[in-house]
């Protein structure tokens, strides 16, 4: 069964999705909450910090962060992690409208870069705000398919140009990171890698992938899945790490791998629906996106070609999957 999604609130400080008791642990008061819709919230002393912004917020989600943050973006408008957060504010002060716009541009300006899986994560938090929106799934997918079709009429272009075949080749497999890349290319490079997954669906199959895609934040050391779990998703990480473990033969706990932003874990699931071969445990705050192997099978019945694009993705992720990792250790160790 699925989780329940909790009574949840919106941290600031954090960036993320917290339940109401994490909040009440760091000194916020939900003052007031119906139906999903944040009244009244006060934060702690000097909890308002965002990037050099040292404000201390007022009762309430009041102006002093706002302004703050105002001020910030008139010195850096380029700081979309100042975007973000006033989207979060303006959310948390009621003003849903600016916040839901705000979100909108920023989902925009993710998925032009590449980086679906952030634009994602931004319209999952227009859905807190607002569960009616659903436009915003089909407004992303519609702007991810024109982005691919751009794209392919581009490299259409480049072909004739150099007088290669007329005929479109299947769609390129994500590029390998160059070794000696810059660390912030590279790791943004990983992240465009795994937003490819979306990329390849066809337009309305994409739409109905979106709006079926679960956002969910964990806080070190939570369990996101334990081993021998049964398996019926996977799992992409926006933002923060994990810890990937398992058992041995006598029962002994081991380490494997630290997975981050752009890396995926349990796509094993999506094909044979194994119980789980590893236990993953936040190391970082964790938001990722869960995609449910059910959703997945409905789409494909609706649009068969998605089997094809499953299958694509599940070859070029064999060697890559905690569970060929696993399989590689113990065959070391036999």
């Amino acid at each position: 069964a699925r989780p329940t999604t909790p009574n949840a609130v919106m941290s600031i400080k954090l960036g993320r999705t917290e339940r109401r008791g994490d909040m009440a642990s760091k000194g916020w008061t939900l003052v007031a909450c119906h139906a999903g819709k944040i009244d009244a919230i006060k934060a702690p002393p000097k909890a308002l910090r965002i990037a050099g912004v040292d404000d201390d917020a007022a009762d309430g989600p009041g102006a002093k962060p706002a302004i703050a943050v105002a001020e910030e973006i008139k010195r850096r408008p380029d700081a979309f992690n100042l975007l973000l957060r006033q989207a979060e504010i303006l959310g948390l002060a009621g003003d849903r409208d600016k916040a839901i716009s705000l979100y909108r541009k920023l989902a925009q300006h993710y998925a032009e870069q590449g980086f679906y899986a952030r634009a994602i994560a931004v319209i999952n938090k227009v859905l807190r705000l607002d569960p009616a929106r659903q436009d915003v799934t089909k407004e992303l997918a519609q702007f991810i398919a024109a982005q691919q079709e751009t794209e392919r009429a581009e490299r259409t272009k480049l072909r004739r140009a150099t007088g290669e075949a007329a005929a479109e080749p299947p769609a390129p497999a994500p590029p390998l990171l160059p070794p000696a890349a810059d660390p912030a290319q590279q790791q943004a490079e990983k992240e465009r890698a795994a937003s490819h997954f979306f990329a390849e669906f066809p337009p309305p199959a994409l739409e109905l992938l979106l709006s079926k895609t679960t956002v969910r934040s964990f806080a070190p050391p939570e369990t996101i899945v334990r081993e021998g779990d049964p398996s019926t998703s996977l799992f992409l990480i926006e933002e923060g790490e994990v810890e990937v473990q398992t058992t041995d033969p006598s029962g002994r706990q081991l380490f494997l791998a630290k997975l981050g932003a752009g890396e995926f874990f349990g796509e094993v699931a999506v094909l044979t629906g194994k119980p789980r071969t590893a236990t993953i445990v936040a190391t970082k705050a964790v938001t990722v996106i869960e995609i449910y192997r059910e959703d997945l099978d409905e789409i494909a019945a609706q649009y068969p070609e998605v089997r094809a694009v499953l299958q694509r993705f599940y070859e070029r992720r064999a060697q890559a999957t905690v569970e060929a990792v696993i399989t590689r250790m113990r065959g070391a160790n036999a």
